[in-house]
């Protein structure tokens, strides 16, 4: 008789699974150190994504740049949490299984924010980063992206569950890290504009559209999945 996996296995059975179901053009963004920033040159505001010691397709990358649309973002099942309170930033309630990016850096774990490192500070000003249309995997999902204050407070950046939180500013040659949450599993799109002006050439704006994939729990599918198949195989026996 087969020995049935080892419950220690279904996370990382999930994530695989979930990972086969993605395009296969798009490179998958799954741990260390990234940020979706913005330079220009030649005229050419370029909001792109940039990997320094980012894990990508499962190697660790030097000093990279990407386009945003070749590039999904994995959220892997070590990001859900059950929330033990209310969280308004993510319109989520208490006992509700969340996903998280943190802003912390966890080796499991993308390490995201937001850059305009390349951008000289004596040629611009403030950089607007514009939260647009978020497509989530029901059409009822919420987004938030946000950073933890001294004391725990929330400071909320971007939510589609607070329609008055749609944008951050950054200076120029800076970059900052946020918490990046999501209240469904499956494949999110999330539109994005960064815009500023130049000191000779005016205002410049680039929108992209970033795409994160969000593993669902083992218990919401997996699980099931399992089960199903061992079904499958008792009535062929």
């Amino acid at each position: 008789m087969t020995t049935p996996p080892s419950l220690r296995t279904l996370p990382a059975l999930c994530s695989a699974m979930a990972l086969l179901c993605l395009p296969s053009s798009a490179a998958l963004y799954t741990s260390g150190h990234g940020d979706f920033g913005v330079a220009y040159e030649a005229g050419d505001f370029h909001f792109h994504f940039h990997a320094d010691g980012a894990t990508v397709d499962g190697s660790v990358t030097g000093d990279v740049e990407y386009d945003i649309p070749d590039v999904t973002v994995i959220a892997s099942t070590s990001s859900s949490l059950v929330l033990p309170i209310d969280f308004p930033a993510l319109g989520a309630g208490t006992g509700q299984t969340i996903w998280v990016l943190p802003e912390v850096q966890d080796p499991d774990l993308p390490f995201l924010g937001l850059a305009t490192e390349e951008l000289e500070l004596s040629e611009w000003g403030n950089i607007t980063f514009t939260l647009g249309n978020v497509t989530s995997p029901s059409g009822n999902g919420e987004f938030a992206l946000w950073q933890s204050g001294s004391f725990g407070e929330v400071l909320l950046r971007m939510s589609t569950a607070d329609p008055g939180s749609d944008s951050l500013i950054l200076p120029p040659g800076s970059h900052a890290h946020y918490n990046w949450g999501f209240t469904e599993a499956g494949t999110w799109q999330i539109e994005m504009t960064v815009s500023g002006t130049h000191v000779t050439d005016g205002f410049q704006s680039s929108t992209e559209t970033l795409t994160f994939h969000v593993v669902p729990e083992p218990a919401s599918a997996l699980l099931g999945s399992l089960g199903m198949l061992g079904l499958l195989l008792r009535r062929r026996r």
